[in-house]
């Protein structure tokens, strides 16, 4: 008896000190671009990139007519090489232009994570201290994919509204 006693005590303390972690779950790619500074980001990447690629659509959409015309058949066989020839020197410069315009891009993508992605997570860990969470998921990524939940919250707006306060603390007072 005396040791059932003992027994119970130490399950019931192991119990105690045996808490399920708090966890959270943001996904951070919605709300990079849920924030101010990401929808700022995201309006400069399309100014800069729209025109680029309404330029290689262009040139693509002239490379398709080509091919259409050498498709019909008809003109000379030096016509039908000649066209054959101008196809496949367009063909080549949309696809360098296309492949230089996504580099390009997936650069400049990627200053924007440099130069928002710590802001970001600092928001992360001041929203998840403030609020007792011990563990914190990015579920924006389809690698690691949420099957199941219980016992979580996620956090993505709030990280957002916390992104926000931050940033309206770090700006300069306007005079």
């Amino acid at each position: 008896m005396k040791h059932t006693l003992v027994l119970l005590a130490l399950a019931a303390a192991g119990a105690a000190f045996a808490q399920t972690p708090k966890v959270a779950l943001v996904n951070l790619e919605r709300a990079m671009v849920s924030t101010t500074d990401g929808q700022i980001a995201e309006k400069k990447l399309d100014a800069r990139f729209t025109p680029r690629k309404a330029a290689i659509d262009q040139k693509h959409r002239e490379l398709m007519a080509l091919q259409g015309k050498l498709d019909q058949g008809g003109g000379s066989e030096e016509e039908r090489s000649r066209l054959a020839a101008e196809i496949d020197q367009k063909g080549d410069e949309v696809d360098k232009e296309t492949t230089q315009a996504d580099a390009d891009l997936a650069q400049a993508q990627q200053q924007v994570l440099r130069d928002l992605g710590p802001k970001l997570m600092a928001a992360v860990v001041r929203y998840a201290r403030e609020h007792g969470y011990d563990v914190v998921l990015d579920i924006s990524s389809s690698d690691v994919p949420r099957l199941y939940s219980e016992n979580s919250t996620d956090i993505t707006k709030e990280v957002v509204d916390e992104y926000e306060k931050g940033a309206k603390r770090a700006a300069p007072a306007k005079k």
